[in-house]
């Protein structure tokens, strides 16, 4: 088609698209690894869901028989929850004190970002309310694999050992 002795070209040229595909390229770029970041969260928070319906089993367990369970076992038929997949372990103990179970912890581990570790690379705990942790959700992170940080348990004679539940 000619108009006015011009004819018209329809298309983009060759450095206009360089140029869309540049500003995609440092879109992706950038917003990739905040993705990721909130996966992990995603993942964390999954993690601490988990360990509350693990600390419900315990407090049923606890409305039936007068005692914390010492093992997740015993913990199945109040609803000790499964592993939502093989990248999750759950553990349970009992925090003695005077020979008497008074309270109960749940603990987890998580391979949150398999990039980062082949090995569980998140660990959290949660702490029955009479012991707690001091704040105010009881969570307490037991080891984080990314800055390789530890929380220093050692003065909990009944709580979770690091090398067992956070391997």
């Amino acid at each position: 088609m000619i108009v006015s002795g011009n004819p018209v070209r329809s298309g983009h040229t060759l450095v206009e698209l360089l140029v869309v595909l540049a500003i995609i390229s440092i879109l992706a770029v950038v917003a990739i690894p905040i993705f990721d970041g909130y996966a992990e969260d995603g993942r964390i928070d999954e993690l601490k869901a988990t360990l509350l319906k693990a600390a419900a089993a315990q407090e049923k367990y606890f409305a039936s028989k007068g005692m914390y369970a010492a093992v997740k076992g015993d913990l199945n038929p109040f609803g000790f929850p499964d592993p939502v997949n093989d990248k999750m372990k759950l553990y349970t103990g009992v925090i003695f004190q005077q020979n008497v179970g008074m309270t109960y912890w749940v603990a987890g581990n998580y391979d949150v970002n398999p990039d980062v570790s082949d090995t569980y690379n998140e660990c959290w705990a949660y702490f029955g309310s009479v012991i707690g942790t001091g704040s105010s959700d009881n969570f307490m992170r037991l080891h984080q694999e990314t800055g390789n940080n530890s929380t220093d348990i050692s003065g909990c004679s009944n709580c979770p050992v690091l090398d067992l539940v956070c391997k």
